[in-house]
């Protein structure tokens, strides 16, 4: 059994009023609270009273953006979902690229520009994936500045 070093300071007090102490009143008060502590201490001893560990929170490794994307990549070779997803992803640069977020969107979910045709086109989709996001590319390159660079 461990004893604590402040505990045993908190006991000392009590016991040394208890016996110093020339009031029986104040005596008597001291070995009531003596006892109260002396219960208290053998108690929590006997019943294994654990206080209570505050553990930190274990560290969640998160995915960065680009691995997100890789396996949506991946994923996208021969699953249409992620296929899907990558086209919203498509029509969502050339929506925000527009003045009108809404109507753009809509309009290119029903007539698809160059960059979704050559996506949903027929043939590797990594190829096709490829292609379309250079004619992206070239739109950003024309839109940024209001005419090609070079």
């Amino acid at each position: 059994m461990r004893l604590n070093k402040y505990l045993l300071l908190l006991a000392a007090v009590p016991a040394l009023v208890a016996v110093t102490a020339g009031s029986y009143m104040v005596r008597w008060l001291s070995v009531l609270f003596l006892g109260v502590l002396l219960a208290l201490f053998l108690f929590g001893v006997e019943l294994q009273v654990v206080r209570p560990e505050f553990k930190r929170a274990k560290k969640v490794e998160r995915k960065t953006d680009v691995e997100r994307t890789v396996a949506l990549i991946e994923k996208a070779r021969s699953g249409k979902v992620a296929r899907t997803l990558i086209e919203e992803k498509i029509i969502e640069i050339y929506a925000t690229l527009s003045e009108e977020y809404n109507q753009t969107y809509l309009n290119l979910n029903s007539d698809p520009n160059e960059a979704l045709r050559v996506l949903r086109s027929e043939g590797d989709f990594l190829d096709n994936l490829e292609k379309a996001l250079t004619i992206v590319e070239a739109d950003l390159n024309e839109g940024r500045r209001g005419k090609p660079e070079g």
